[in-house]
């Protein structure tokens, strides 16, 4: 064999080719004859894997064997992994520029090609690299571009002299870093302000920019002798083809404010700065961010997603051979990842990805789809957009369409690594009807989604609302209504209401006609149905004027029979119509781990601009985290003993919050108090009472002592400077003014600061020398059992672990049994003869046997044990101590046993009270709650009567 003729490797390759083996090697043989003799010998010491890759690449790409036929020398480069570099190609002439980037162009797509097609997988490194690619491309011409007009027209500049910034936004697959093998690139062209440019001829900034961004498409888009770079596609621009070709950022951004159409705010999803100056254009995408995200669940945007997936349906006209627009296609996939990211975006910032397998991981992690969902979401994806390169570097062409002749199947499946054309068409059709499946599922067309039958009774009840009269009652469809009269007229006023007919835009009435009917025919059901329908129909009535919580309602139909579950609730119920806001947290968000609230509420605060925004951002937590906990309560997925630590932490993380700015703000306006080493002197807040146990309910107050440590006549060291005790008494009343004052948000909670030293006689703010004294020598019996439950919660954690130390050495002191006994009789007696309970009631805190009696029981026996039992010192909390002193043999575990059950009952009780909005008076004439009740109560009241004596008598 002489040395032109191709190696036996290489000829045994092309006789297994399943398509085109004559043509491709004759075309190979006329590659290899021009070879060098040095490079042959180079290719020929590779041996058969590269015979074997040259034969599949000559075979899958007819584009890139024509290229290596014309550029035989770049053969061994390529099989060494080289990399073309493009040299300094701004002196050129146009032309000679524009024929030295198309060169490099092509030099890089066979590489690119050559590598995709090796064994293993390759697609991320693929589109990074076509994306990398279109990115020098497009910087090249600017700098070419911008390098013609500055020598004819100088620099852009605004009217303070500063250079106007230009920039260019990738969209689509160029933004998501995701671009394939024959791909338009979607861009934007954006300026900064308006002025003229500085050279000899100078030019507006408009026409400076329409001159560089024509420029641009020409570089790119024209096609020569030495073919093309990308096709330029401007469309996606404001006004599409109507608008300027360069648009001002103020215009951009006063364009997105008034004409922004759905469609475009998933388009910006995939927008990033490519080239020109990226810093102004990752600015300009802030700025525009509230147009493609929304604080809120925005299922607003869904309708014109499905109008667009309609026309791309009838652009197919039935055909399925499109694997981007047809059915279960790329375009399907996208658009299931983009309506989440819309959906849940602005709530989420990990969705804001511009790459679809991140955003499809990120919707794995956030948990919107089952796992296996996503998992066939992006093997689907790998293989499409497989197909898709495939399909494209057959010619160079942008094409998405299967083949059509049994010969280009057989390349395809060749180029696919599948063996038999059958193997890769099952493996296309059952990824694509899997794909469709969920598409369906989640982006349902407006006449699939769950809309109810003609003859639905619901259906006809609201039809007969909006159509009938008042005066005549459809009794046969109320069925499940105990009084259909008073149902018919609150139905009836709320269809003829003046906010139905003129709140409501045209897409507004279709969701209202979709939701009611499946309302009414779930409230027919249900236990309560005139209720429910009542608390239903006021939910709407406070979301009507706000599009996007009657879209999250009308998108999500099985979503309504939760609903219907949390406004059984009356409390529920009116936070919901009160705070519409809270349907976001319940329906879009999964439950936050309590250990991510720091991590989540912070990020939650970078949102806000100012300190008003920053108060309604800490409510809106707290209330969104309470109301997940009194769901999960309320519909029997936490126990009380599971609710009430997480309530008592978020409590914290909001003084913790809280504490923060209002040291801040006493920081700018007074400066610091310091002490004598220099360092600022320390503040701690303590907490008694049920957040001090860790036993928060929904309604609790927070009880607090401040503590500070410093020097009497210190002073802050601001420019208006204060005594120290003043400071810090003004630190406590702003602490207490951002935590109780009523904002658009809510409030956060009640401060109760009664327990401070002498009471609200006292100062707000005590030194902690000040606090021991007062503890050793003039506290109160109860004010010691008040310290069992004490703890620091916030501040100083150093000045906050003496004040444990202290609580320690208070509780070890010894105490006379028997006059410890009298002591807190005598205190649960006042308590006792403070209130009249009537006999047919029992008051869950205050009646004998109640939780009143078991919190001082336990305190009782704290504080005569911990003297000889100093560990009893470390718990707070009532249930904990009732734990902590059976294992320390004060009580037994039947006495531990009685007392725990009771706790749980009450607890349990008091908190589903509260979400009935029902006071803690029980009265006899509910019986079953009672015969618990008294059971438990008897049990509490001979502990008590056992221990510490009568006292009721």
């Amino acid at each position: 064999m002489s040395e032109s003729e191709l190696p036996t490797e290489i000829l045994q390759a092309i006789h297994q080719l399943p398509v085109d083996a004559e043509t491709i090697g004759g075309s190979l043989a006329a590659t290899w004859a021009a070879l060098s003799t040095e490079a042959r010998a180079e290719l020929r010491a590779q041996g058969a894997p590269f015979a074997k890759h040259w034969v599949h690449i000559a075979c899958a790409s007819p584009f890139t064997r024509r290229f290596l036929q014309q550029h035989p020398h770049r053969l061994p480069g390529l099989a060494r992994g080289k990399r073309s570099v493009l040299g300094d190609i701004h002196a050129l002439s146009s032309d000679a520029f524009l024929a030295a980037l198309r060169q490099y162009r092509n030099a890089r797509m066979t590489e690119i090609i050559w590598q995709d097609r090796q064994s293993a997988e390759h697609y991320p490194d693929t589109v990074a690299a076509l994306s990398e690619l279109a990115e020098v491309c497009l910087q090249q011409a600017l700098d070419h571009g911008t390098g013609t007009l500055r020598r004819r027209h100088g620099i852009p500049r605004n009217d303070a002299g500063q250079e106007v910034p230009f920039t260019i936004l990738g969209m689509g697959k160029l933004g998501g870093r995701e671009l394939n093998l024959s791909s338009d690139i979607d861009l934007i062209f954006c300026s900064g302000e308006e002025g003229e440019s500085d050279g000899p001829i100078p030019l507006d900034n408009g026409e400076y920019f329409q001159r560089l961004g024509r420029w641009l498409i020409r570089a790119l888009d024209q096609r020569t002798a030495d073919g093309f770079c990308f096709r330029v596609d401007m469309r996606l621009r404001p006004f599409g083809d109507a608008g300027p070709l360069c648009i001002s950022a103020a215009a951009m951004e006063q364009y997105y404010q008034v004409h922004g159409r759905g469609w475009e705010r998933y388009a910006f999803i995939k927008a990033r700065p490519v080239a020109g100056d990226l810093s102004f254009g990752r600015t300009l995408l802030d700025t525009l961010r509230p147009f493609v995200y929304r604080r809120y669940l925005d299922y607003t945007a869904l309708t014109e997603l499905r109008e667009v997936k309609i026309r791309m349906d009838t652009e197919q006209g039935g055909r399925h051979d499109d694997i981007k627009k047809g059915r279960g296609g790329i375009r399907e996939i996208e658009f299931i990842c983009q309506s989440l990211q819309i959906i849940h975006g602005g709530r989420q910032p990990a969705l804001r990805s511009a790459n679809t397998l991140d955003t499809i991981a990120a919707i794995a992690h956030a948990k919107l789809l089952p796992t296996a969902d996503t998992d066939l979401l992006r093997r689907a994806y790998l293989v499409l957009r497989d197909t898709e390169h495939c399909l494209q570097m057959v010619d160079d062409q942008q094409t998405q369409q299967l083949p059509h002749t049994a010969q280009e199947w057989r390349r395809l499946a060749c180029s696919m690594g599948f063996a038999e054309v059958s193997a890769l068409r099952d493996t296309l059709d059952s990824l694509r009807t899997q794909v469709h499946a969920i598409f369906r599922r989640i982006l349902l067309t407006t006449q699939d989604a769950g809309a109810r039958p003609a003859d639905s009774n619901g259906q006809r009840l609201w039809q007969s609302a909006q159509t009938g009269v008042l005066e005549t009652v459809p009794t046969d469809l109320l069925r499940g209504f105990t009084d259909p009269p008073t149902a018919w007229t609150r139905l009836w006023r709320f269809a003829h209401s003046r906010d139905v007919a003129s709140r409501l835009s045209t897409e507004g009435q279709r969701r209202l006609h979709r939701l009611l009917p499946r309302i009414l025919d779930l409230c027919s059901a249900q236990p309560s149905a005139d209720t429910l329908l009542q608390r239903f129909l006021t939910l709407i009535e406070a979301i009507l004027g706000r599009a996007n919580y009657l879209a999250l309602l009308a998108e999500n139909p099985p979503q309504l029979v939760r609903i219907a579950q949390l406004l059984h609730s009356p409390w529920l119920a009116q936070r919901l119509a009160r705070f519409p806001m809270l349907l976001d947290d319940l329906i879009g968000d999964p439950a936050v781990d309590p250990t991510q609230w720091p991590q989540v509420l912070a990020a939650q605060l970078q949102l806000a601009e100012d300190m008003e925004e920053r108060m309604d951002a800490l409510r809106r937590f707290k209330n969104a985290e309470m109301i997940r906990l009194a769901t999960a309560f309320w519909i029997g997925d936490l126990s009380v003993g599971g609710l009430l630590p997480p309530l008592s932490d978020l409590a914290q993380l909001t003084l913790q919050t809280a504490l923060a700015w209002a040291k801040a703000e006493m920081q700018r306006r007074h400066g610091e108090v310091r002490g004598t080493d220099g360092q600022a002197a320390p503040f701690t807040v303590i907490a008694f009472g049920k957040l001090g146990g860790r036993e928060m309910g929904f309604a609790s107050d927070l009880d607090l002592v401040y503590l500070y440590d410093a020097f009497i006549d210190a002073e802050s060291d601001g420019s208006t400077p204060l005594p120290a005790p003043t400071w810090f008494a003004r630190l406590g009343q702003r602490l207490i003014h951002i935590l109780s004052t009523l904002t658009r948000a809510g409030s956060l909670y009640q401060i109760d600061m009664r327990l401070r030293p002498s009471g609200q006689s006292g100062p707000l703010v005590t030194t902690l020398d000040a606090f021991g004294r007062y503890q050793r020598e003039s506290a109160w019996t109860w004010e010691h059992q008040a310290l069992t439950r004490a703890r620091w919660v916030a501040g100083d954690r150093t000045l906050g672990a003496r004040f444990t130390a202290l609580r320690a050495e208070i509780l070890r002191q010894p105490r006379d049994p028997a006059q410890l006994a009298a002591d807190v009789r005598h205190m649960r007696q006042r308590l006792y003869q403070a209130k009249i309970i009537p006999q047919d009631v029992f008051h869950l805190k205050l009646s004998p046997g109640g939780l009143t009696d078991i919190e001082f029981l336990v305190q009782f026996a704290m504080l005569g044990a911990c003297s000889q039992q100093p560990f009893l010192c470390e718990g707070t909390g009532t249930a904990a101590g009732i734990t902590a002193l059976t294992e320390a043999g004060v009580w037994d575990k039947a006495q531990a046993d009685a007392l725990l059950h009771a706790w749980q009952l009450y607890r349990r009780e008091e908190s589903r009270r509260w979400l009935n909005l029902q006071d803690n008076d029980i009265p006899v004439t509910e019986a079953p709650r009672q015969n618990a009740l008294q059971d438990a109560a008897r049990a509490v009241r001979a502990m008590w009567q056992t221990l510490i004596g009568s006292y009721t008598d």
